[in-house]
Formats: C-alpha cells, structure tokens, sequence
C-alpha cells in the first residue's frame, strides 16, 4: 500500500508539472507592438510589423525613452496572401513573432477598397491574436506610419493607442470591428490616422494623427469622413465621451465665443413605422461645463444661458446633418445603426419588409434630430473679465 500510495503521489506531482510544456521564453520571441496591411500594385499583400527592441525598452534614464536610440524595428514582406506574407515575416527572423502585445492594426486604402474579409479573417485565427487592438485606415499605404519617431511615447504604436484612448475620433477595437461586419442593419466604420508635421523646438517633425473617420459598405472601404463631421458620427452613434462645442456669438449680441466641455452624452435611437414607411428619431441629450467665455454675455442671467444652450444645440444639430448627408447620400451605407435599431424594436418588419431591400431604404430614410444640450457648470465667474470692465 506504502508503495502504491507513493505511486500515486509521484503521478500527480509529474501530471502538475506538465503545466510548463507549452512555455516560450522571452528571448525566443519578438513581440509584436504594431502590424500595418497594405496591398501592392502587384496585387500581393505586405504584412509590415514592429517590432520592439527590449533592451531600448527600460525606464526613462536606463537607455529607454531617455535617450536617442531606436526602441523598435520595422519589418516587412510580401505575399501571395496574408499567411504567405506572414510565413516569409518568419522566415527572417530569428524568433517566433508573437503578437499577443500588439497595439494596433492599420490597414492601407488599396487593401481596404479591396474588402478586408480576407485580412480579418486571418487575424481571428492567429492563436495569440490580440483582439482588444485598435483597427484604423490610412490614405495610401500604412506602413509608412510605423517609421515615424514619436516626440513623447516609446513608439509609433504607443502614440496612436494613447490617441484612441483618448477618444480624438472612432475608437473601435479588432473584435468590435469583427462583430459589426457580422451584425444587421449596420456598416462599421474605424478612425482614419495619417501623418501631420508637428512643430518641436522650433523644427517640424512627422508624427502619426487620428484625422477622421473611415466609412466601410460591408466590408470595404467606401470613403472618408473629415474630422468635423466625425463628432457628428460618435454622436448618432452614441458613442461621444469626450469632445468640446465652441459656438460664435452674433456681432449684435457683442461678438466673441464661448466654449464648453462634454461631462456625459447619451443618444437615444427610436425607429417609428408609418405603414410601409420607418422614420428615426434620434434624441441626443448632452450635459457639458462652460470653460471659455470671451463674449460680454452674462451666463449668470436664466435667460442668456438658455439662449446658449440653443446656440449649442444648432451647432450639434448641423454636425449630425452634415455627417447624416455623406452617409446617406454619398456613400449609402448605415454606419449609425438605423437598421440595426428597426431590427432589435420591431424584429417581424425587418425581416418582412426591409432587411433585403434596406440598402435602398436607408438614403431615403427620415431622421429627426433633437439635440438637448445643459450647461450645468459655469466655473468660478460667469462673466467674462470684458464685460466686468
């Protein structure tokens, strides 16, 4: 029994070590921190990845992002595919690729044009796919981006996360993106990044920047919306955290601006049947803190902070028409939803009358927007230091 009993311990001992089988070493991987897509004129696919150099990864000071060296590489290869691009990627490196530290994706304008099912699908398989990355477009090719040295951030992918996090435009991740290409009534859409100059110390240097939106018809590309008109997308679709509304105040009213800052925004989207017609009420509430207030208005009088409030309320209003008329009337797709909301609140319509046919619906569709925007912090002084002159 001793015996037995010795056995059968030595048995679980060797059957919990077995743990560590799959176990990759550090120094035999190179962690991906950015992938970057593109389709050549050749039509092959090239995969370019950074790749981050550990040793220029320390802490400030310690040879990282105190000093000059490059932290990361960037390498690239192309293909008859995206796996045939990724296969030669191997080939010329000395360790396995591993992506389960990568940031960011970016897909260039010819490969996206193209449809990116093709990109996204292979993105799901890979078994350390980091599917919480940001997904952006970029004009022309993406790889370029990657080359870039950030002023502030380790590397180029840091810069963009950062952007995203922030919420300077559509922040939509890998698996989100996935899932919208795979959902009705609804087109998805992803921030543009392109590269702006940027003044440091008096020298202008490249850096990658979050500049619009990309606009997809399942899954390609069909167009770019400008940064303006983008604050309209995130508010029809409810997704506007952060941002600022800036409105001019009339010559005959004084003159000057004022400026508020978004506390919370919540968009609420009712679909309404009318026989064999759908129309979208779209009510947007919004909730802000005046910051900037150089017009000799009094925004401690009821009735001057009310008359604001409807500047501000225009200004929302004309942001969602101008992003409502390039969805609707130039690229005809649903990037809002509309579809997606007739689905959930009358399923049996959808199905019946306009699932098949809500391409040619939704640039016909009415949609009523009703901005309400409450300024409910003024600051420490509602009048602004012209007026207590």
């Amino acid at each position: 029994m001793r015996k037995l009993g010795i056995l059968v311990i030595n048995g679980m001992i060797i059957f919990l070590l077995t743990g560590c089988w799959s176990r990759v070493e550090i120094n035999d991987i190179a962690v991906v921190t950015a992938t970057a897509i593109d389709k050549m004129s050749d039509g092959k696919i090239r995969v370019s990845i950074q790749v981050a150099i550990p040793k220029q990864l320390g802490p400030v000071g310690a040879g990282g992002t105190g000093s000059e060296k490059e932290t990361t590489i960037l390498i690239s290869e192309a293909g008859q595919s995206v796996m045939d691009a990724y296969r030669r990627l191997q080939e010329k490196l000395p360790r396995r690729i591993f992506f389960s530290h990568n940031r960011i994706l970016i897909i260039g304008e010819k490969a996206a044009r193209d449809g990116v099912y093709p990109i996204l699908d292979f993105i799901s398989r890979v078994r350390e796919s980091r599917m919480r990355s940001f997904i952006l477009f970029s004009k022309g090719e993406a790889a370029p981006l990657l080359k870039l040295t950030p002023t502030i951030e380790r590397y180029t992918a840091e810069t963009i996360r950062e952007e995203e996090k922030e919420g300077v435009g559509v922040r939509i991740m890998t698996k989100d993106f996935i899932n919208t290409l795979t959902t009705e009534g609804i087109s998805p859409v992803a921030a543009q990044v392109a590269i702006k100059p940027e003044e440091n110390g008096g020298k202008s240097k490249l850096t990658p920047a979050i500049i619009g939106t990309a606009v997809f018809r399942k899954d390609k590309l069909a167009g770019w919306i400008n940064d303006k008109d983008t604050r309209g997308v995130l508010w029809l679709r409810n997704e506007m955290e952060k941002g600022n509304i800036t409105v001019t105040i009339p010559k005959e009213k004084g003159g000057g601006k004022i400026s508020v800052q978004l506390i919370r925004g919540r968009t609420k989207v009712k679909p309404i049947l009318m026989q064999s017609k759908v129309k979208m009420n779209v009510n947007i509430h919004s909730d802000v803190e005046l910051f900037e207030n150089s017009s000799k208005l009094d925004i401690g009088n009821p009735k001057v902070l009310q008359y604001v409030q409807t500047l501000m309320e225009k200004d929302v209003e004309e942001r969602c028409r101008l992003a409502l008329y390039k969805a609707q009337k130039q690229y005809h797709t649903d990037i809002f939803g509309f579809g997606n909301a007739v689905y959930r609140t009358h399923p049996r319509a959808w199905k019946e009358q306009y699932k098949k046919k809500w391409a040619e619906e939704f640039p016909k569709l009415k949609v009523s927007v009703n901005p309400h925007v409450s300024i409910l912090r003024t600051g420490l002084s509602v009048k602004s230091p012209e007026m207590k002159d």
